[in-house]
């Protein structure tokens, strides 16, 4: 006869096997995974409720990360502890992890003009994303100001350090600017558990400083720690998921002038891959840091450390902070600040991507010949079907990246 541990573990199993088969068929970004989350783990396998999901997918919409990583995540932890949680999560990005290292190091061996036409249509998910995150934005003066600041700040500073500093500055904006409507709570939080915390930032100064360290002492140490370094700031501090990193990626590791260890091509492929991609969107990071391996003079091996480099550093700090949080949610969920100060962080990360959609269109209409092997219109072209799909798609978006690369492989 089964006991209770034993119909737990199945149980556990079960779940473990529903996540495997999320993660290869969860095309489309955070908002369709939410969907598929609540038609799989809701409607299908009663888990947990509607009510429930929404409101862990809430928890993760104010913290920084993957935030539907952090949803599956947190759901996992509310079923069966830390340990069912760090399990869910490893075979949730498992399958867009192997394929984006396969990519960065395959991308090496095809001939470029391959993905000519993968730029323009990464432009068109960018300019997608944008308008639907804009959805988001609340139409008050306040943060519709903040969005449009930070957009051309960024544009006009295009430096890693901006966004600490721009989600700093739109936080504290509403908190004390945007709508008062609001019922105090002063009473303290109890039972923290500091422990996933503390780690999250004991991680960040460590390598920081071993970044500093090795760079004057042991340079070729050096590059895979700032590499690390790097990508575990972003994860540390992007709200707004997948689509604001695309941004962060595109400032930190192709614009800003002392790293450069991607070039625009490269970036924009990525992009237009992911596409094809089911799970995560995170895993832009993973081919972002295969590619950067390879720069750095790396060869097939040193790429391989460079994916799973930029895996764990993405990933990681979100991981320890819905572990941090979930178990003081209850409690937390009761501050009002914490609600006012999310409004004005949407609002400047709704303008750190369309940020990086005025970048990455500009060349296109300042140099166009220089930018585009081909016609002047071709990439025009790419660029409208692709917003004229994303708009009536009735198909997913993996075909059309298919398609686009079939285009210039043909043409």
């Amino acid at each position: 006869m089964l006991t209770k541990a034993d119909l737990k573990k199945v149980r556990e199993i079960v779940f473990l096997k529903d996540v495997f088969f999320i993660a290869i068929s969860a095309f489309g970004g955070p908002e369709m995974h939410i969907a598929l989350f609540m038609r799989k783990l809701v409607q299908e396998k009663r888990y947990l409720s509607e009510s429930d999901l929404l409101e862990l997918n809430s928890l993760c919409q104010i913290l920084p990360g993957p935030s539907s990583t952090q949803t599956l995540t947190a759901v996992a932890f509310k079923l069966g502890g830390p340990r069912l949680a760090f399990l869910a999560l490893m075979i949730w990005i498992l399958p867009a992890t192997l394929l984006m290292s396969i990519f960065a190091i395959s991308t090496g061996y095809v001939e470029p003009k391959v993905f000519r036409y993968i730029g323009p249509m990464a432009l068109g998910f960018i300019i997608t994303a944008a308008i639907n995150m804009s959805k988001l934005l609340k139409k008050d003066t306040v943060n519709i100001a903040l969005t449009i600041a930070a957009a051309v700040l960024s544009v006009v500073f295009r430096s890693p350090f901006a966004f600490p500093v721009f989600l700093l500055l739109g936080a504290m904006a509403t908190v004390h600017f945007g709508s008062k409507d609001f019922i105090p709570n002063n009473k303290p939080l109890l039972n923290i558990r500091w422990a996933n915390l503390t780690l999250m930032v004991l991680i960040l100064v460590t390598v920081a400083a071993l970044g500093a360290f090795t760079k004057k002492n042991f340079p070729q140490i050096s590059q895979p720690v700032r590499l690390f370094e790097n990508t575990y700031r972003m994860g540390s501090m992007v709200f707004g998921g997948g689509n604001v990193l695309y941004s962060m990626v595109l400032t930190e590791f192709v614009e800003y002038k002392h790293k450069q260890y991607l070039t625009l091509q490269e970036f924009n492929t990525g992009l237009g891959l992911l596409q094809a991609v089911p799970g995560p969107t995170f895993t832009i990071a993973t081919f972002a840091n295969g590619i950067a391996m390879k720069k750095l003079g790396y060869g097939i091996d040193g790429q391989l450390i460079g994916c799973a480099i930029g895996t764990i550093a993405i990933f990681l700090p979100g991981t320890l902070l819905i572990f941090f949080v979930y178990p003081i949610w209850n409690q937390l969920k009761t501050y009002p600040i914490v609600y006012r100060s999310l409004d004005g962080i949407i609002s400047v990360s709704i303008g750190f991507l369309w940020s990086a959609a005025i970048f990455l269109i500009l060349p296109y209409f300042l140099h166009p010949r220089s930018h585009f092997d081909g016609y002047q219109w071709e990439p025009l072209l790419v660029f409208g079907i692709t917003l004229l799909y994303l708009h009536y798609k009735k198909l997913p978006a993996f075909l059309l990246v298919i398609v686009t690369i079939l285009a210039g492989y043909l043409l």
